[in-house]
């Protein structure tokens, strides 16, 4: 879901215990809206949907990522209709885009991809001088390195990775990547569907850096992850609402997760709880992105426009529990999300490289060997 904000590990932890009564309060109607959501968008992948009509706003975006309720506001203030499809991972969104799938407006790809989206052409400039809201950006999120000037992207959400657990079934004795990495195959365990994340956290603990571009450490995180898939305790590849959804049903020990997905599935069971592992993990930013075949551009142009509204920024934050990076919505974000450390970025971890950002991986053999570490983990 999916620069991401660091999080600190025992923040995180008393976001665990403290959640459940601070959530309520945010999200009381959370699974509803969701379901609502879904049914919107399966809906919408089943019924023809007029391109370029200048009232029909199509955005591809991560699953359960924006309130219901924005987006009947922005219907009914313009008299237009929104339509939403979702994905589980940047990839998945890449292979569509590139394979001439529907003519989407609007995406939210992470940070990595964006140079890898431009060199497919598949972006346009988003003018921000077009974006009166633009101004409410919080400083370390403007001319970020991936996008220098932010001349196609503004952020959207950032949030780490963690493990999470459900301390009705099972409490670590440790918070230790080991816990999935180590040679025991004692635990139920669920990994992310994103090579970024997976190959990331294999390379974490390791001990090297999750943009290595180093062949022989990228082959280490291999033989790895070889040895973690064929465990009898793995089941499989999963989303972050899905694996929420199992350590809810208690049907899993431990998931990989974007943690304010994990923190959406505290609203309903205070149980749930995610840490940061010891030795490191992720962070990366969402943005938003104009498709460079957007049949609606001005129109999806007053939609971001909208997002970066205060309130309406403050909004999205508080339905999905990730970070903000809109610095005039911090005083209308739930006491959870502007308060707790867990929220705001740590800089001594950003430079001790305890939590890293995800960037894009250099040409050549690197990306090649990812993706073909990553089909043979998918394969199996």
């Amino acid at each position: 879901m999916r620069a991401k904000a660091a999080l600190l590990q025992a923040s995180l932890l008393m976001c665990g215990l403290l959640v459940g009564c601070q959530k309520q309060a945010v999200q009381t109607s959370q699974t509803q809206a969701s379901q609502t959501q879904n049914s919107q968008t399966q809906t919408s992948q089943t019924r023809n949907v007029p391109s370029g009509d200048g009232r029909t706003l199509r955005i591809f975006m991560w699953s359960d990522y924006i309130d219901p309720q924005i987006v009947k506001d922005f219907e009914k203030a313009r008299g237009v209709r929104v339509v939403i499809d979702t994905y589980e991972s940047n990839e998945a969104m890449l292979a569509k885009l590139q394979g001439g799938g529907s003519s989407y407006d609007l995406a939210t790809p992470s940070n990595y991809f964006i140079q890898t989206m431009l060199r497919a052409k598949l972006l346009q400039p988003l003018k921000t001088e077009l974006l009166p809201n633009f101004k409410n950006v919080a400083a370390g999120f403007v001319n970020p390195g991936y996008d220098p000037g932010n001349m196609y992207t503004v952020p959207y959400q950032y949030a780490a990775t963690g493990l999470a657990y459900n301390a009705a079934r099972y409490v670590p004795a440790s918070q230790s990547w080991s816990l999935i990495f180590g040679p025991a195959d004692t635990l139920k365990f669920v990994l992310l569907d994103d090579p970024r994340e997976v190959i990331g956290a294999a390379l974490k603990y390791l001990g090297y850096s999750v943009n290595s571009a180093s062949v022989p450490q990228l082959r280490a995180a291999r033989d790895l992850l070889r040895k973690v898939v064929a465990k009898r305790g793995f089941l499989g590849f999963d989303g972050g609402p899905g694996t929420r959804n199992r350590l809810l049903a208690g049907d899993i020990d431990l998931g990989q997760i974007y943690v304010g997905d994990l923190l959406q599935g505290a609203a309903e069971n205070p149980k749930l709880r995610v840490f940061l592992p010891r030795e490191g993990t992720t962070i990366s930013t969402d943005t938003l992105v104009l498709l460079a075949a957007s049949p609606n551009p001005a129109l999806a142009r007053e939609f971001i426009d909208t997002v970066l509204e205060p309130k309406v920024s403050a909004a999205i934050s508080n339905y999905t529990s990730y970070g903000n990076p809109n610095a005039a919505a911090r005083r209308y974000l739930a006491p959870l999300l502007r308060d707790n450390p867990a929220f705001n970025p740590s800089q001594a971890d950003l430079k001790s490289g305890r939590v890293e950002l995800i960037e894009e991986l250099p040409p050549g053999k690197p990306p090649r060997l990812f993706d073909r570490v990553w089909s043979e983990l998918k394969s199996r």
